[in-house]
């Protein structure tokens, strides 16, 4: 063998290897960690769960979902940036916090936070299903984030370690601190309930009422259930107060990078995850409420007169005028319109 040869055929292996590491480039599996805070029998674990089953069905070998709840792969508050640093076009992070965490990416999204809004969960479906929603996420697709789907959890309920239930206002409240979300509605509406509103994150909320930190929280039935809250508190008053829902997000880039046929395919999918979030949660408003009140030795469960809701609702509309101009009146009247009242 010549030299011209050795060099012709180590030219022609050479440009083998490239053109087949570009086949296995394009033929890589994509990656999908869904990460997420709670219980896998809630709700939102569920419907993640459900997402992965139907993904890893249906396009296996070409898109792999892993689901880590319960903060196992990151917890709320460092979720967001990690998944807007992520740069791997075959691996990406998503992710369902609950709405109060894209507060400082886009302001109106504080609608869902505001106390006596929606009478109930098919009054935020009836914003969340409307052409309303595209300008409420059109902020976070600009700041990286592809905003996917609302998912449900429901809607919150009151609860109290004390020696009386929530009712009266602002004297059952008084001297009484709550964990709140990150969200500056919720802090407005505490402490127009009389109360002070402590920021905690969600892991570690059931150590703080165990130990005294805070007195009681706010949540749906399905979290107070799950993450046995009811088991460190005296009572649970059925306020309904706002809505507690997720965003199921992930990095733009990333969505954008991926092949048509596949974007649309897991489109799809999370329609179908999205359908059984809202039938979950509402069974699971219903089931777990149950089990909280056959559960000897936990909270008691009280329900408010219709006299005493609207002196709840009383003491907290003036939340919504004061955070009007960072929602945008426009949008707060549309969405008054849209749900007839």
């Amino acid at each position: 063998m010549n030299g011209s040869f050795i060099a012709r055929l180590c030219a022609a292996i050479s440009m083998m290897l490239v053109v087949c590491a570009s086949a296995v480039a394009e033929e890589a599996e994509y990656v999908i960690r869904f990460s997420h805070v709670v219980a896998p029998n809630t709700p939102k674990g569920r419907a993640a769960d459900l997402f992965a089953k139907l993904v890893n069905e249906r396009l296996a070998g070409k898109v792999r979902v892993e689901v880590y709840p319960n903060s196992e792969l990151y917890d709320d508050d460092t979720i967001l940036p990690t998944l807007l640093l992520n740069s791997n076009e075959h691996f990406a992070v998503m992710a369902a916090p609950s709405l109060s965490k894209f507060l400082q990416f886009s302001e109106m999204l504080q609608v869902f936070d505001l106390p006596f809004l929606f009478r109930n969960v098919e009054d935020v479906h009836k914003v969340t299903e409307s052409p309303l929603v595209e300008e409420i996420i059109a902020p976070l697709e600009e700041k990286g984030f592809k905003a996917l789907a609302f998912w449900d959890n429901g809607m919150k309920e009151f609860s109290v370690k004390a020696d009386k239930p929530l009712r009266v206002v602002p004297d059952d409240f008084q001297g009484k601190r709550f964990r709140i979300q990150n969200s500056n509605v919720h802090a407005a509406m505490i402490e127009d309930l009389g109360g002070m509103p402590e920021r905690l994150p969600f892991r570690v909320v059931y150590m703080s009422l165990n130990k005294g930190i805070v007195d009681g929280q706010e949540n749906a039935w399905s979290n107070i259930y799950s993450q046995k809250f009811h088991t460190v508190q005296h009572w649970i008053t059925v306020s309904d107060h706002s809505y507690l829902g997720y965003l199921v997000v992930v990095s733009n880039p990333f969505w954008k990078g991926l092949p048509e046929d596949i974007r649309g395919q897991l489109e799809a999918m999370l329609r179908e995850a999205t359908l059984a979030n809202q039938q979950y949660a509402a069974e699971e408003a219903i089931s777990d409420r149950k089990k909280i009140e056959e559960q000897a030795g936990g909270a008691k469960i009280v329900e408010l007169t219709a006299e005493e809701r609207a002196q709840w609702k009383q003491a907290t509309q003036e939340v919504e005028k004061r955070f009007a101009g960072e929602i945008g009146p426009e949008l707060l009247q549309r969405i008054h319109s849209l749900l007839d009242h």
